[in-house]
């Protein structure tokens, strides 16, 4: 169920491309994104713990490796992340790892005013090299 809900999330979060960023150093590769947490099944906010409310949002990240030709692995990581608002207000957004067999993955979870656009700022160490993304998404009234 819970390789299910993953598949679910990703799919979702890779069919709004407006809302993404995708770093590359070398073969490491990050990708973010942000959804408003309304936007997710009620199985994969049940399954990853996630408040599905209007006034939520969802940033997730996923740091990894190129293996070949279309081919990649997932790999652990320091996730840091935050946003600016339209009043110039940074805040930190707390992110969790989450697990799946071989895959990991960070999501957090921030509240915002809608409508909005928000700047996020997206910072991960992996395997001692720094990799760093900026990226806004504009949010709408539900």
């Amino acid at each position: 169920m819970r390789a299910a809900a993953l598949i679910v999330i990703f799919t979702l979060l890779a069919s709004m491309a407006r809302a993404d960023a995708t770093v590359r150093s070398g073969d490491l590769e990050m990708h973010s994104s942000a959804v408003p947490s309304l936007d997710l099944t009620p199985e994969a906010a049940r399954d990853f713990n996630v408040s599905a409310e209007p006034g939520r949002g969802l940033l997730t990240i996923t740091v990894m490796r190129k293996t070949g030709p279309g081919r990649a692995i997932t790999l652990p990581a320091q996730v840091y992340a935050g946003a600016v608002d339209q009043n110039n207000y940074l805040f930190s957004i707390p992110i969790r790892e989450v697990r799946n067999g071989e895959h990991v993955y960070y999501l957090g979870e921030f509240r915002m005013n809608t409508p909005s656009t928000l700047r996020f700022l997206v910072s991960a160490n992996v395997l001692g090299k720094p990799l760093k993304s900026e990226f806004a998404r504009e949010f709408q009234t539900r």
